[in-house]
């Protein structure tokens, strides 16, 4: 089975980074394109892959044909490519914002198509990767897609319909994250440790956390709680930050991420 990918931005790079390490993929199985060459041939020197003369010869000599390009030029590229794609090749796509009726409005009629959302965090192989399919997609071109970004981390199957909320907190919440560690290895070097120390340990606090809820069942509240002892230190922290609404700070910038999102699909 050959891939291709057309944009080989950062998204791009780390979904071929994590393919060519996991050794289920052959180098001479990838086909790429970029408009810069220059990220074209650095891609083919870190992964192997075959460079290609133009989009449109990507789309005619591969099986799954993944979409880098960035939303507001898909309506430029689908009707290149849409002539030289083969009958059963299925169209993967990490574009934000574009829903499975805009592929069939510009691509031929019956071809398949999967809506894809990594995160970031696919640069470390731990993208959270939702999947969403057409009536087209058969299961074996679903397992293909998948496969890819199996590679990079997790993926769920999602209705289309769960996209903005799954895009809200898989892929726009994690910056929230960043700012919380920031914000711990601030504190932590105010305090006097080393900003080397702050950020392990501010990194690996959370990451442990991350663990410990997906490894029980217990509500992440009542983890919470455990460590609150009464009168003890930590209570003090949460209380100081439910005051300034910290939870529902939390909520009100997903229904604002949300909100934007409708916008944006509604044009």
């Amino acid at each position: 089975m050959r891939y291709g990918v057309i944009g080989i931005g950062n998204m791009a790079n780390a979904i071929l980074k994590g393919m060519a390490e996991s050794g289920n993929f052959k180098g001479d199985e990838l086909i790429g394109f970029n408009r810069s060459e220059g990220k074209t041939l650095a891609a083919q020197r870190a992964f192997g892959l075959s460079s290609a003369s133009c989009a449109k010869d990507v789309a005619a000599r591969c099986d799954v044909l993944l979409l880098g390009v960035k939303p507001q030029n898909l309506s430029q590229v689908l009707p290149e490519i849409a002539p030289a794609l083969r009958s059963g090749t299925v169209v993967a796509t990490i574009a934000a914002g574009k829903d499975l009726a805009f592929y069939a409005s510009l691509l031929p009629e019956g071809t398949p198509v999967v809506r894809i959302m990594p995160n970031i965090n696919a640069k470390v192989k731990a993208s959270t990767t939702a999947v969403c399919a057409n009536e087209f997609v058969s299961p074996a071109q679903l397992q293909a897609v998948r496969a890819m970004f199996e590679s990079v981390g997790s993926v769920i199957e999602l209705a289309e319909k769960d996209f903005p909320v799954f895009g809200a907190v898989a892929g726009s919440s994690v910056a929230f994250v960043y700012m919380y560690i920031a914000a711990l290895i601030d504190a932590e070097t105010k305090a006097g440790l080393s900003a080397e120390a702050a950020r392990k340990i501010a990194a690996d606090s959370v990451l442990g956390s991350a663990k410990l809820v997906l490894g029980c069942e217990e509500d992440p509240r009542d983890l919470a709680r455990q460590v609150c002892s009464p009168g003890g230190t930590t209570i003090e922290g949460v209380t100081l930050l439910r005051e300034r609404r910290f939870e529902e700070s939390v909520e009100d910038a997903i229904e604002a991420i949300m909100r934007k999102d409708a916008i944006l699909r509604r044009g």
